[in-house]
Parts: structure tokens; sequence; C-alpha cells
């Protein structure tokens, strides 16, 4: 990543050996010059992640999850990058480089601390209350009337604010100013009454777990106020980012609960109901707008989102809306449909938890839901129904790029309303899409698994391996089958200072993809003569095939050129190229 110079990569992978690092999220157990471990990213019964100390990576034969200690700390903590540098830096006590230029960086990281200590003991404060025999009394058993037991409350941080005055005493003793109260959205008013006063509190917490705002409910049936209240933006908490409960599912992961897919609801208030009945992988926005950075955070967890939102108006218009961010960041998205007038709490306190997962299991890919949408908007019996059902139905597919998807669609329009497949064609060419043309169709590129292809990939194996005898200078990058092969070369050569380990492949910009299949390219040999003859042997076919390739290119040149002498110079280059030695250097067997 060119954010970073290879000296403070290198400096920083140096301080986080990722024998260390990972040792905290598994146990880890030796074995040779390895460790091996029960892979965190996919269900993994017997042992299928290998931890490689010299190269400073990790690899599963399971799921192929593959990369360096900064890529570890991304899957399990779900970070991106330049999140997962800082966050191994301060475990270092490393200074950023962009920051150490910047007189006011300590000041900064110092007074982001004092805040993120402030907005955890508030928290604890508010969960104090709620745990009061008598204080709390009143706002527990609202929660339980809710089916949010005790051991919920404790998972999800849940509090009570007491009134007006108390919090800010509190906080005041441990020697916070009323600016710090301010500045975290704590207090209002001249007076710096509690924000939150005489509401049930809900901690929002960041994908690492700190504590960053507050959300408040009424729970005693107050009128003229707002059910619910939350903080404002501040130093802290930016709303358009934060996707509510992203760091209880990152919690489950860390616990070998990788989930496949996440439900996204409307609230946090859905997110705790859900958990109640032992639903784990839901997330919330904070606004009624899903917004693209939301999306991403999202994507960091997952490829499968179930929209669940409240089966009103309301909530059906809300999902058809946010749907369109995580397409566009490349997600599988299907609608869920609940009960008129109910929210997933109201669904799971009536249907029970089974009863959920059955409307989950019945959710629709996003156009299916569309459509139903427009079949339930109108009256199907009537022909002007059916007119304008039809109307409604063609903007939803007219922005389908993919011909027989449409079609497909086409043919549920044609039964649902009786009008002709080439009637609705031809109608859906001067229709114009109701919102943009959906993403491209998501998938890795394929190519051709051929022998040259796995040839290269083995002689790149060895060499990133560092195996003995072996060097990036064995082969050259014009003979590799596949671009991105020759980018891996080109990067194992042109470090500077030191030979690459596999564990730098992962911070090049390099095709991961490939990264990933180069390491399992590896084989177990009888001996390491047999492993050093099959390595030279690949080698010469690289180079025969390259030679071949050439040949046959002067062969075409031949053919178009009439000068003589231009023809003997092309015999003559053919001829070299017949006696040039396979491998560099005709390196022997040792």
């Amino acid at each position: 990543m060119a954010l970073f110079s290879d000296r403070f990569i290198d400096e920083l992978k140096l301080k986080c050996d990722i024998v260390s690092i990972v040792s905290q999220y598994v146990p880890l157990v030796k074995k040779g010059t390895r460790y091996a471990c029960v892979c965190p990213f996919h269900p993994d019964k017997n042992p299928s992640m290998y931890i490689n100390t010299q190269g400073q990576y990790y690899h599963c034969f399971g799921c192929g999850a593959s990369g360096n200690v900064i890529n570890f700390v991304m899957e399990m903590e779900s970070l991106s990058y330049v999140e997962a540098v800082k966050y191994l830096a301060e475990r270092a006590g490393m200074d950023l480089p962009e920051y150490k230029a910047d007189p006011d960086y300590k000041r900064k990281k110092d007074r982001q601390e004092t805040l993120k200590s402030l907005m955890k003991d508030a928290a604890r404060y508010y969960h104090a209350n709620l745990l009061k025999e008598e204080e709390g009394r009143e706002a527990r058993e609202y929660l339980a009337g809710r089916g949010i037991t005790p051991e919920i409350c404790t998972r999800f941080g849940l509090g009570l604010s007491l009134g007006y005055d108390q919090l800010q005493g509190y906080l005041r003793r441990k020697n916070y100013t009323s600016a710090d109260l301010r500045e975290c959205g704590l207090v209002t008013g001249d007076r710096l009454s509690d924000a939150f006063a005489g509401r049930i509190i809900v901690p929002i917490m960041n994908g690492m777990g700190d504590v960053i705002a507050f959300g408040g409910r009424i729970y005693r049936g107050e009128q003229d106020v707002a059910k619910y209240k939350n903080s404002t933006n501040t130093p802290l908490f930016d709303k358009s980012r934060c996707v509510y409960g992203i760091n209880f599912v990152k919690k489950e992961k860390r616990r070998g609960n990788a989930f496949r897919d996440l439900i996204l609801v409307e609230g946090y208030m859905d997110v705790i109901s859900l958990a109640s009945a032992g639903i784990l992988n839901a997330v919330a926005g904070m606004g009624t707008a899903l917004t693209p950075q939301q999306a991403r955070e999202i994507k960091k967890l997952t490829d499968t989102v179930y929209v669940c939102y409240d089966g009103d108006a309301a909530g059906r218009k809300a999902a058809v809306r946010n749907v369109e961010p995580l397409l566009a960041d490349g997600l599988d998205v299907k609608v869920v449909s609940l009960a008129e007038g109910k929210d997933p709490d109201d669904t799971i306190r009536e249907e029970g938890a089974e009863g959920f997962r059955k409307r989950i299991e019945a959710a629709l890919p996003v156009i299916e839901y569309k459509l139903k949408l427009c079949e339930d908007a109108y009256d199907l019996a009537t022909a002007d129904g059916r007119a304008k059902y039809v109307k409604a139905a063609l903007r939803v597919v007219a922005g389908l790029s993919d011909e027989a998807e449409r079609e497909v669609y086409l043919d549920i329009i044609n039964k649902k309303s009786g009008v002709s497949v080439a009637a609705l064609r031809s109608s859906a060419a001067n229709t114009k899409p109701e919102t943009a043309p959906a993403p491209p169709v998501r998938g890795e590129r394929t190519e051709k698994e051929s022998v040259t292809v796995m040839a290269a990939r083995f002689v790149l194996n060895m060499i990133a391996e560092r195996r003995d005898d072996t060097s990036p200078d064995d082969i050259e990058p014009e003979w590799l089958p596949l671009p991105e092969q020759a980018e891996v070369l080109r990067f194992m050569r042109g470090r500077e200072g030191r030979r690459a380990v596999v564990g730098d492949l992962f911070d090049a910009g390099l095709d991961e993809g490939e990264v990933k299949k180069i390491l399992d390219a590896g084989k177990e040999f009888p001996s390491a003569k047999e492993e050093r003859k099959y390595y030279l042997d690949c080698i010469k076919k690289l180079a025969d095939e390259h030679a071949a390739e050439e040949r046959k290119a002067l062969r075409e040149k031949m053919k178009e050129q009439l000068d003589p002498g231009e023809q003997l110079a092309i015999l003559k280059q053919m001829e070299r190229l017949r006696k040039r030695p396979a491998a560099k250097n005709d390196r022997k067997d040792p």
C-alpha cells in the first residue's frame, strides 16, 4: 500500500510477530517449523490453518484464507487496511509516519483517549443504575416484558438515567470537565442537564467495542416526547458511518462463530430483541437512510445481507431505498417480509425465533421483492390494476443489463398480467428504469488452469518460500503465462535491502486471488532431490513454452517479410531460441 513505506511496514510486522498476534485469537500447536490451528474463518473441526514463521504468513488449506499479520487483523476485527495498520501500530507503540510531522498529534490522540474513557465511565454509571434494586426496578420490569433478560442487558450494556443531575456529578468526581461532557454530547443546556434523563440507555459502540454514543428510550409511557433520543455527532461519533451491533458480531467471530450472513434491521432495539431470541447476527443503521459508508462497514463482515425492516409502508419504502448502497457495494441482498404493521420485535414475540427464521428463509431477491410490492399495490382482478402493475413492474426490470435475467422477470410479469412477453419486451425497451442499472455481477475472474499455469505457481511458491537454492532470478517475468504471476515475480525481485517473504506479497497491491493460488501450489516430495528436480522441470516447461510462442510469432513475421536480409535475420533469431538453455544459467541438480 502506497500510504506506508516498505520500511515502516517491515518494522511493524517485525514488532507484531504473526504467531504472537494469531495466538491471542486461537490456540496454536507447533508442528515442525510451523504452527497449526483451527481456522477462525470457516467451520473447522481439525486444524487446517498453518502459520509460517519464516514467511510471516498464515494459510488455510480448508477455505483458502491467506495473508500476513495485517490481513489477519483486518479479517478478525473487520478493519480496513489502514485501520489494521493503525491498530497494530498502537499495540507496538509506533507512531504512524503521516502523523509524525504533526506537532499536534499527541495532543489530539490524548484527547481522543480522554473522551473514550469518559464514555466508558458514563456507560458503567448508567448500567449500575439499571441494576439498583429500587431505582432500576421499573426499567427492568419493562425490559423483561419485552423478553429482554438480565443476560442480554449485560451483553449490550443496557443502562438507566435516573434524572437530570446525577450523571454530571458522578463524572466530575472522576475529574472530567464540563467541556468534556459537552463535547461528548452527554449534557444539554446552561444547567448541563443529562441529555438522556429518565430513559433506558443503550450504549452505541464502534467496531472495536469503544462506547462512542448513546441511545435513550422512554419506558413509562410518557406522552408528547420522542420515543427514542440518540447522541448527536461528536468527535467520536458519526452516525453516517456507524452500524450498531458490529462489535457484537465481531465478538462472535472471535469465538469461532463466524456468520455467513447478516440481518439488517431498522434500530438497536430490534437488534437487542433478536439477540434475546438467540439470533445474534443482526445489525442496524443509525437512521432511516443507509449510507455508502455503512454499506462498506457491513461488507467487511459478510457478502450476504437480509434486509428486515418494519412491515408497514414506511418500512417497505426504507427497505427498497436502502438496498441500493448494499447492491452498489457488491453485496448479495435479500428482503424479508414481515406481517403488516409488525416489526422484528413484534414478530419474535408473536411467532418465536422459529417463525422469524422461516421469514428469513422466505426472503426474496431485490428484484422479486420489488415486483411483489408492485403486485400488492394494485388490484390485478381489474384491467386498470393490471395496466398500472405492468407499468410499475417494467420500471423495476428495465434497468437490468443482463438480457436473460430480464427475460425471466418479464415471464413473471406476463403470468401476473396476461400481457404477452413480446409486448412487455417492446415496452421495456422504452421504459426508464426506476433506479440506476444493476451493479456488475460479482465473482472472481476465471482462467484455464493449464499445466503451464500450475507449473508457474509451483515455481513462484518455491521462490516465495525461500527454499534452498531458489532465486527470483531463476525465471523471467515474460515466461509466466498470467500477468498477475509476472507482477508477483517483479515484486519479489524489486525489494530493496532484503529478499521478500511470503507475508510481503499481501502488502504489495498484487492480485490476492492469484497470491493465494500460489500458496496452495506447494507439494510434498519424498526427498529434497526430487523436489529440486520437479522445480527445474517446471522452469524448463515455462522457458520452453515461452520460446515456442516466440518462434511461432517469428514464423508469422517471416510469412509477411519479403526482404531476404530480414528473413535471414529472423531465421538466426529462431536458431538462437532453439539453442537457448531452458533454465537460467542452465542450473543442474545439486
